[in-house]
């Protein structure tokens, strides 16, 4: 079942995180802020908010730990990979989640109908393999929008692939910009200034061992290759 799964949603989208199997590593549930991320998914009436999506791995984890899929809210600009899902946790029944269907970088979020009931109020944002999609200007602008669906307390955490030397780098759907420590800390200042908005940042820097890869899934990638894991906090 997975094979065949895993098939699908690489001749949907041909994300380095399907083809390495990441949808069914541990995640953000290995971080040792994942307490705090539940207690945040956990207070009354907390809202959700997976971007990039994929499968929707890390919402099925905060579901097994007695978090409502009602609060929780997905966005993918690739809906048939949130289908998969379904069938991947076969779960359809149970999974609640209202699903938006959408280019994050090409939709105004602070116009958007759809975004109305998460401006300025989602209190967790699970930003996995996402923002590193873009490029450092879409990145900003990116985080930007995010940075609007915030709140004090807001918390965004996810993982995503980096480099020692932080660069460009040219994908099939355009290129991104692979950070490290400090560039990603640099991009979140310029953020904040723009934004007008404070935020604790917490970074690591991890192998990709840590994540739970095998040598073989790295053997294309470069010497540098590292992972990053982060934990945003609003503070005002």
């Amino acid at each position: 079942m997975y094979e065949n799964i895993r098939t699908q949603a690489w001749l949907v989208a041909k994300y380095p995180c399907i083809g390495l199997w990441i949808f069914l590593l541990p995640g953000i549930a290995a971080f040792p802020q994942f307490p705090t991320l539940l207690e945040t998914a956990q207070r009354l009436q907390a809202t959700i908010l997976d971007l990039g999506c994929g499968l929707g791995q890390d919402l099925r984890l905060l579901a097994v730990h007695g978090i409502p899929t009602e609060r929780m809210w997905v966005l993918d600009i690739e809906a048939q990979l949130w289908r998969l899902g379904y069938q991947l946790f076969r779960d359809e029944g149970r999974m609640k989640a209202t699903f938006i269907n959408a280019d994050f970088q090409k939709t105004c979020v602070a116009e958007d109908d759809r975004f109305s009931a998460l401006r300025g109020k989602v209190d967790l944002v699970l930003g996995s393999q996402f923002v590193h999609l873009f490029d450092w200007d879409g990145q900003i602008a990116a985080s930007k929008k995010i940075v609007g669906l915030s709140k004090p307390g807001t918390i965004i955490a996810g993982i995503q692939h980096g480099r020692k030397q932080a660069r460009n780098h040219i994908r099939p759907w355009g290129t991104m910009f692979y950070h490290n420590r400090e560039s990603l800390m640099q991009l979140w200042d310029i953020v904040q200034q723009q934004t007008e908005t404070r935020w604790t940042i917490d970074i690591s820097v991890v192998t990709l061992h840590d994540w739970g890869m095998q040598d073989e899934d790295m053997e294309w990638m470069p010497e540098d290759r590292m992972g990053i894991n982060f934990v945003f906090t609003r503070e005002s």
